[in-house]
């Protein structure tokens, strides 16, 4: 690919607003003293739980692109690591780990092997691949999903850190975190979580677990189901169900 095609791509992800802002200030010290008092908060609420500072200078995420699949398609990735919301991102995704539902969730090809080994298969068997996922999370949703998970569930056990405090974190390190791109313009992610972010499969995660509990409500559990992130496999009697996963 050349360089004027991939800048043109580039430019072409970039103008969707409903996923990405252009800004002309830059917004990162704002966002470090935002997350100070967060961690002021949590750190005065809880001794299990706790958050370091933010202390060192900080700037912008960096923008690259990745060629993704036959055409020359090509994929975001926006690097946290200069940013004030790194670290935090990192222990937010540790904390969260354990809320996440594990009923279809694959760990690796050998729970694969054994799922298909210890069933008959006798009916329409299908495997739906979720196409561009992480750019397709809704935030809010899957902020709101997450604290239902931790707060508001009898199956897992609360957290001392506050409700608030923890759903600032997250909008914080998902729709407040500015990047550079290449042309040197700077923008946010509004919507959609970036590949490059420590909770980008985390929040992946929790919304196809989110879809999953909806459809499972329309249709009847099937005999075999499972995923692994963006791989699902399904064995069926019924054409319609695999219909309603794809919709």
């Amino acid at each position: 690919m050349n360089t004027s095609e991939y800048m043109d791509k580039i430019d072409t992800i970039l103008k969707d607003e409903t996923k990405f802002k252009k800004i002309t200030k830059d917004p990162t010290e704002a966002l470090k003293k935002k997350l100070d008092k967060l961690i002021l908060i949590d750190n005065a609420a809880t001794n299990t739980i706790k958050f370091t500072k933010l202390t060192r200078d900080y700037s912008t995420g960096k923008c690259y692109v990745k060629t993704h699949k036959p055409g020359n398609k090509l994929r975001p990735i926006i690097s946290h690591i200069p940013s004030p919301t790194y670290n935090i991102a990192k222990q937010l995704c540790a904390i969260l780990i354990p809320y996440v539902p594990a009923t279809y969730s694959l760990n690796s090809a050998t729970d694969f092997l054994d799922i298909l080994k210890a069933n008959n298969a006798n009916g329409i068997i299908a495997s739906l691949d979720v196409e561009i996922l992480f750019t397709h999370v809704p935030i809010d949703r899957t902020i709101n999903y997450m604290i239902d998970r931790v707060y508001h569930n009898d199956s897992t056990p609360n957290i001392a850190t506050p409700e608030s405090t923890l759903r600032g974190m997250l909008m914080c390190c998902t729709k407040e975190v500015s990047f550079t791109y290449p042309r040197g313009e700077k923008y946010q992610q509004v919507d959609g979580v970036a590949m490059g972010s420590p909770l980008g499969v985390q929040f992946a995660n929790f919304f196809i677990v989110c879809i999953e509990e909806e459809v499972f409500n329309k249709i009847e559990k099937r005999k075999m189901y499972c995923r692994n992130i963006v791989f699902i496999f399904i064995e069926t009697t019924c054409s319609e169900d695999i219909e309603v996963l794809k919709n």
